[in-house]
């Protein structure tokens, strides 16, 4: 028989937890649209990597970072079978178990007690609900349902097409809530892409590669976009933080600022 290692509570603990995701129903005889299914893993990879950080956070353990995260297919009803390695040694369930209890405290409003790490700021986090929200988000006809089974120990929870608009109403209420912020700032970058035809422009602020939706206030003429295109600018703007996450600049003076180098500090 095998032996676990037990925190000072006598729980198990793991280095490894296998998570079943198995979609049932017409949508899914043994298939699943492209689309939906890209989404799917990659919201389920970053809810798997944000609770694993949140566990280690809690449990004062260091890099999350290593944690892995494999994919299986089973044949039959379209069956996933996740596995994330932890690089130590952590509670068993950890993550089916709070993926369950997540599910439970937005369509219950109940704390269940699948989940041994706090769940509370996570319920207020928009961008993680979103992502929580797109594991069902492939639910499409009324008799589909998705069950979430985990290995350590047996977490069962099956959901269905009417739960997941329960769901999608929660998610339009939490971003409605958000915290919007706009600051007069001044950050220095280069407008990185176009679309002439839309009118539509992206800044890429410097040392990241993030392109960031702008509108000038003054719109340029196409000469002066060619003019600007690709070199390091100096902008004052109007920021749009959506809970301190930068989504919009809004350009009122702009100027092309080239690097100083040494010739400069020779002078």
């Amino acid at each position: 028989m095998k032996e676990y290692e037990t925190d000072l509570k006598g729980n198990k603990l793991v280095r490894e937890e296998e998570i079943n995701l198995i979609y049932e129903g017409p949508s899914f005889e043994g298939k699943m649209e492209i689309s939906n299914l890209v989404s799917q893993l990659r919201s389920t990879e970053f809810v798997i990597k944000d609770l694993v950080s949140e566990a280690y956070k809690q449990k004062g353990i260091k890099k999350p970072e290593e944690t892995k995260i494999y994919l299986r297919l089973k044949k039959g009803s379209f069956h996933e079978i996740i596995s994330v390695v932890f690089n130590n040694p952590t509670t068993a369930h950890i993550i089916g178990g709070c993926i369950v209890a997540l599910f439970t405290y937005f369509l219950t409003k109940k704390n269940g007690s699948e989940c041994n790490i706090k769940i509370e700021n996570l319920t207020k986090n928009y961008t993680f609900t979103k992502n929580l929200n797109q594991i069902i988000a492939p639910l499409e006809d009324k008799k589909d349902t998705i069950k979430i089974v985990s290995s350590n120990p047996k977490i069962n929870k099956k959901i269905s097409l009417p739960e997941k608009k329960i769901m999608n109403k929660i998610l339009k209420k939490l971003k409605e809530s958000l915290a919007f912020e706009i600051v007069e700032e001044e950050f220095f970058g280069y407008l990185s892409m176009l679309d002439l035809d839309k009118g539509k422009y992206a800044f890429t602020l410097e040392g990241t590669d993030k392109h960031t939706p702008v509108v000038f206030d003054d719109k340029p003429s196409l000469r002066e976009i060619k003019k600007i295109l690709g070199h390091r600018l100096k902008i004052n703007a109007r920021a749009t933080y959506e809970e301190k996450e930068l989504k919009k600049l809004d350009i009122s003076e702009y100027e092309i600022k080239r690097r100083k180098n040494l010739k400069d500090f020779s002078k």
